[in-house]
């Protein structure tokens, strides 16, 4: 079950839709939100540098009017989460960290059940085109999983299952079966990418499948189809499973495949949460 919903706030486009999909979740379990703005003093330090004796007044001069501004970016970020989460009705709280943006939101969620934010998370407020792999590194090492979202909401109706014989493929299920997001009435489809074009491959893969569908099943989950596919890049693969199928949202975990790439998510992971048109639930 859900109670609590962590909502990481940046200036990109997709912040608001987050918010939407934080706000449906939250009342749909009674939930309370807590939208989390973040003034990244690590890029903040990092920026200005460091130099000679006559220009150490310079660079805090420099450190002082950025932290400035992005508390006032801050700011901003939380009226209008206050001003959206107000309309909905939905409590909420909300919070301005400084300090290294994925370590605070890792210590947020740990008192979480869901955090959901936007795949273009940049909370380096004077540079947000600067990448922070901040995303990356979250999913990575939080306990509680995630749920990415891109520029358009969508209901939540028909779920694609990437599923592999990694730990984290195992856990990301289990955490969407325990908090049931969006209840057992969605049609779910579990899907493979063969890693050995043999009969041992393609027995391991129906195996993995049949495993994944019985715990569904056990779960109240009636609507449950398997697909297999033939060897490929994963995530090139599960891109193509996507544009076919249209589900609502991709469930995989962090680690999928475990080829490392983009700050140690896997590649797979990497591909999806770049290119996939649709929201990801992710665990590590």
């Amino acid at each position: 079950m859900i109670k609590r919903i962590l909502v990481a706030l940046d200036p990109d486009p997709d912040t608001p839709i987050a918010t939407q999909y934080a706000i449906r979740l939250a009342r749909r379990f009674d939930a309370s939100l807590t939208g989390l703005a973040l003034i990244d003093m690590e890029n903040i330090h990092a920026s200005v540098g460091t130099g000679g004796i006559g220009t150490i007044y310079y660079a805090e001069q420099i450190r002082e009017y950025l932290t400035e501004e992005n508390r006032t970016e801050a700011k901003k970020l939380l009226t209008s989460f206050n001003e959206m989460v107000e309309e909905a009705g939905i409590g909420y709280s909300t919070e301005i960290e400084e300090g290294v943006p994925y370590e605070r939101i890792i210590d947020e969620l740990k008192y979480h059940d869901l955090l959901v934010l936007g795949r273009d998370s940049h909370f380096f407020y004077s540079r947000p085109e600067k990448e922070t792999k901040t995303l990356s590194k979250v999913i990575k090492k939080s306990i509680a999983p995630s749920l990415i979202v891109t520029e358009n909401y969508r209901e939540i109706e028909r779920v694609m299952v990437a599923v592999d014989e990694s730990g984290a493929s195992a856990r990301t299920l289990q955490s969407f079966v325990h908090l049931l997001p969006y209840g057992k009435s969605i049609d779910i489809e579990l899907v493979n990418v063969v890693d050995e074009e043999s009969e041992s491959g393609w027995e391991k893969a129906r195996l993995m499948l049949r495993l994944s569908a019985a715990y569904l099943k056990a779960h109240g989950f009636d609507y449950v189809t398997e697909s297999i596919f033939e060897k490929d890049r994963p995530g090139t693969r599960l891109l193509k499973a996507v544009e076919n199928s249209e589900p609502d949202l991709m469930i995989m975990g962090a680690h999928s495949m475990s080829a490392i790439k983009r700050a140690t998510l896997g590649s797979t992971t990497y591909d999806l949460i770049t290119k996939s048109p649709v929201p990801l639930f992710v665990n590590n």
